[in-house]
């Protein structure tokens, strides 16, 4: 039998449709409880809530899903999407992006200095790394999953993360010096949250999606917070499966039904 030899240029050149385009359908973060809610109502209350018929996810039987959209001040619009099961009592909460895919990536950059800044409200989306320099830290994206918290909610979640790493890793059969060296990273940890000296969070989110909410009413007035754009990188691009988006059959559908 004779082979077929395909270029791969050529493939790549084809029509994807919607391909690529999960990246902006994806959650921003996800709960089984209600705490989206509850965090996002200090915003903005909902003008309207939607209920529609859906499945649950784990035991399959029909339940309600309650739907609503809110603006976040200096962030975007975000659509909030809660079901519970009144068979199994299974609860889930999702966080989505509202709007386009944002055309440039985010970084977010926190000086954290007071007690206060703790209690900041954080989004945290899937796609966000997490750097603390001051611990030498950084957990790249899809790490802890998207998460909606506040500043020492996150720190807490990072450290409860990384114990049950090592507990489950290497148990009693860890050396001492590694035991140490872990011991010494959960008291830093433990130090950045009693706020004995300022130090500095960064969030990094290739689509945009996460969130440091100021101290102030204006932005601007907040010195502390600095939120930096940046064009992403063809490989980020390609990572979130934005490279593939071809529009091409979609806007010859619009052009033909608005001008036809």
């Amino acid at each position: 039998m004779g082979e077929t030899n395909i270029d791969s240029d050529q493939i790549r050149r084809q029509p994807h449709g919607s391909v690529g385009a999960a990246a902006g359908q994806k959650a921003i973060a996800q709960s089984n409880s209600a705490e989206f809610a509850e965090a996002l109502f200090r915003y903005s209350a909902p003008e309207e809530v939607m209920t529609f018929p859906s499945t649950c996810g784990a035991c399959a039987a029909m339940c309600e899903t309650r739907m609503f959209v809110t603006r976040i001040p200096y962030f975007q619009e975000v659509i909030v999407m809660a079901s519970t099961c009144d068979a199994c009592g299974y609860r889930n909460s999702e966080l989505k992006p509202g709007g386009p895919i944002p055309e440039k990536g985010k970084r977010i950059t926190l000086c954290v200095k007071n007690i206060n800044d703790l209690s900041r409200d954080v989004i945290k989306s899937d796609t966000a790394s997490v750097k603390v320099p001051e611990l030498e830290l950084e957990l790249t994206s899809g790490t802890l999953g998207g998460i909606v918290t506040t500043v020492e909610g996150l720190i807490t979640k990072i450290s409860e993360s990384l114990e049950r790493v090592h507990g489950f890793t290497f148990g009693d059969s860890l050396d001492e010096s590694k035991k140490n060296k872990w011991l010494d990273f959960k008291a830093s940890l433990n130090k950045i949250l009693s706020m004995s000296e300022p130090w500095i969070l960064i969030l990094d989110d290739a689509l945009a999606n996460s969130f440091i909410a100021p101290a102030t009413d204006d932005i601007k007035d907040d010195h502390q917070l600095i939120c930096e754009e940046y064009e992403r990188s063809w490989e980020q691009n390609e990572e979130l499966g934005l490279n593939d988006i071809d529009t091409s059959s979609a806007d010859a559908a619009y052009n033909e039904n608005t001008h036809g």
